[in-house]
C-alpha cells in the first residue's frame, strides 16, 4: 500500500518526465518550526492526556524540562517542538510510529 507522503515526495523529487510538467507534479517544502509558547505546550500535552512524566518521555527530555516549557522558564526547539506539533494534528501516527503502545488488549 503506497502512501500519501510517498506520493508527494516521489513525485516532488521527480517532478519532469521527458521535459515535460503535467499537473501531477508536485513540489514539497519543510514547514518551518515555530516557536511554542508554554500555554501552547501544555494545550498540547493536555490534549494528548498525558501526564507531565509521559509526555516527557515521549518527547525523549525530563519531566524537569516539559515544566520549563509549560511555566514559560524555556521553549522547545527541534525534533520535540516538531513531534508535539505532529501528535497535536495527528495523534494516531504515535500508535502507528510505534511511540505509544495500548497493552489494553494485554490485560
Amino acid at each position: 500500500m503506497q502512501s500519501y507522503y510517498k506520493d508527494a515526495v516521489k513525485d516532488a523529487l521527480y517532478p519532469k518526465r521527458k521535459g515535460v510538467i503535467t499537473k501531477r507534479n508536485k513540489y514539497i517544502s519543510i514547514a518551518p518550526l515555530e516557536e511554542s509558547s508554554a500555554k501552547e505546550v501544555k494545550k498540547i500535552r493536555l490534549y494528548l492526556q498525558l501526564s507531565v512524566g509521559l509526555f516527557a518521555d515521549l518527547l525523549g527530555v525530563s519531566p524537569k524540562t516539559v515544566e520549563a516549557w509549560e511555566s514559560g522558564i524555556n521553549t522547545p526547539s527541534g525534533p520535540a517542538l516538531r513531534l508535539m506539533r505532529m501528535a497535536y494534528k495527528n495523534p494516531d501516527i504515535l500508535l502507528d510510529g510505534g511511540a505509544v503502545i495500548d497493552k489494553t488488549s494485554l490485560i
